[in-house]
């Protein structure tokens, strides 16, 4: 009944909704919007300002020698907004540059090579900045006291901005769409793209063009393994160092660097980590960083080849890929499994004429009817209780 007030299953109350004011306040929450040809919804329905969405995201048309490119991106914060803010604010633009420099060069493009190494060139950078603040290495920190460092790097200004670039993280989901309906997607994390096609014989089939980079993935539990013989703790319940989920991101530095650089320069920082304690757990098992990696995987599909009567592109932060899990009772971290129904929502014939694709997938995997949408949308809490959720959806062909 609408107005009414229940309690979810952690005890926790909320309103259920009228079905209009259920649609606008989702739309709201989510910020839906279109841009260009992109349907956007990015939300976190907890209203508590310390708790406020760390996903970014980007979508953009760039022209170039006459042709029009597309760029769009995902981007999930952890641990505070500075890394993931820095790398919305200039990845867009060195990516641009770089694409306009490679078009302008006799020779092939090869456009995958080129987001990688751009994500990896900025992660690099973003650590560079701090060991520039301390010349010498971890030998000459050693014998700079805690005030000198404390005065360095709590200026309030610049030097503050590099410690808190890489003391927070954020994954990278990257497409670009060619003029030719050439796309390239580079993954560093665990956001999800899916391409949708619709077979000539109405079929629809699913394409995963990300990966999965966490430690419960198989493959990168073992690529970290053997990249630190030895050390059986580098891989702790399904974490980096029994602590970090993801095993591949920008900033995050904590894996990346000896641990000097924690006791000595991140501990003094203000602000500093919301849970310090649980760094001094995973700290001695940091031997041989880096842990986690700034080399995203590339995937590239020509569209045209296909020969699809309906094509669509889905980029989404892992808060869908909760919602998903959580809503059809399925091992949601597989991606063909989420990517999979994800395609059979938005294939879904009475979808037409609903509006933004984006929002009518989140409402779907928030479960849809009146009192599941609310269950999620209007609890009366301080803390939040879902995962910051970005969903781009785009029509291709």
């Amino acid at each position: 009944m609408s107005g009414e007030k229940k309690q979810n299953a952690e005890g926790a109350t909320y309103t259920v909704l009228a079905e209009h004011d259920l649609a606008a306040g989702l739309a709201r929450h989510a910020q839906a919007q279109t841009i260009g040809t992109t349907d956007v919804v990015s939300i976190q329905p907890c209203p508590t300002p310390a708790e406020r969405s760390q996903d970014r995201f980007v979508v953009a048309d760039w022209l170039i020698s006459d042709q029009t490119w597309r760029f769009q991106a995902v981007l999930d914060g952890h641990a505070g907004h500075e890394t993931v803010d820095h790398v919305v604010t200039v990845l867009p633009d060195i990516i641009h540059n770089a694409l306009v420099v490679a078009l302008a060069t006799e020779g092939p493009l090869d456009a995958g090579e080129l987001l990688r190494k751009v994500i990896a060139d900025l992660d690099e950078r973003i650590g560079q900045d701090l060991l520039d603040l301390f010349p010498g290495g971890p030998g000459a920190l050693e014998n700079v006291s805690d005030d000198e460092v404390t005065a360095l790097i709590n200026d309030g200004g610049v030097n503050s901005a590099k410690v808190l670039r890489c003391m927070r993280g954020c994954t990278v989901l990257v497409a670009l769409i060619g003029p030719d309906l050439d796309i390239w997607v580079a993954s560093l994390g665990d956001c999800q793209c899916v391409l949708g096609t619709k077979t000539p014989s109405g079929e629809w089939e699913t394409r995963v063009l990300s990966s999965n980079h966490n430690g419960a993935d198989a493959s990168e539990a073992a690529r970290i393994r053997s990249e630190h013989p030895g050390e059986d703790e580098c891989i702790l319940n399904d974490r980096v160092l029994g602590s970090i989920a993801i095993t591949r991101a920008a900033g995050d530095f904590l894996f990346k660097l000896p641990s000097i650089y924690t006791t000595r320069v991140f501990l003094n920082s203000n602000p500093g980590f919301r849970f310090s304690s649980k760094i001094a757990d995973f700290l001695p098992r940091n031997l041989t960083p880096p842990y986690l990696s700034a080399q995203s995987e590339i995937q590239h599909v020509h569209v045209p080849l296909l020969g699809a009567t309906d094509v669509f592109l889905v980029l989404a932060s892992d808060g869908l890929v909760d919602l998903s899990g959580d809503t059809y009772g399925m091992d949601h971290r597989e991606p063909a499994v989420c990517g999979k129904k994800w395609v059979e929502v938005l294939g879904r014939e009475d979808r037409a004429g609903t509006g933004n694709a984006a929002l009518y997938l989140l409402r779907n995997t928030m479960g849809g009817d009146a009192d599941k949408v609310s269950s999620l949308l209007t609890v009366e809490s301080e803390e939040r209780w879902i995962d910051d959720t970005t969903v781009l959806f785009t029509k291709l062909v």
